[in-house]
């Protein structure tokens, strides 16, 4: 049990040698990743809904 607990005492020493990111940081980085998520899905449906096509033309033929 000592063993776990100085463990923890550790743990809580090494986060406060941790530099955090800003309010700011974090709010940027998370809006980037918002926005380039939506351009890939966008980009990934549009492939589908042309590879849908084109096999749809081939199957058709």
């Amino acid at each position: 049990m000592v063993k776990y607990l100085n463990f923890l005492k550790e743990v809580f020493e090494e986060l406060k040698k941790v530099t955090w990111p800003s309010k700011d940081l974090v709010k940027t980085a998370t809006i980037a990743v918002i926005v380039l998520t939506l351009i890939m899905a966008l980009y990934l449906w549009g492939l589908d809904i042309l590879f849908t096509k084109i096999i749809a033309f081939i199957i058709e033929r």
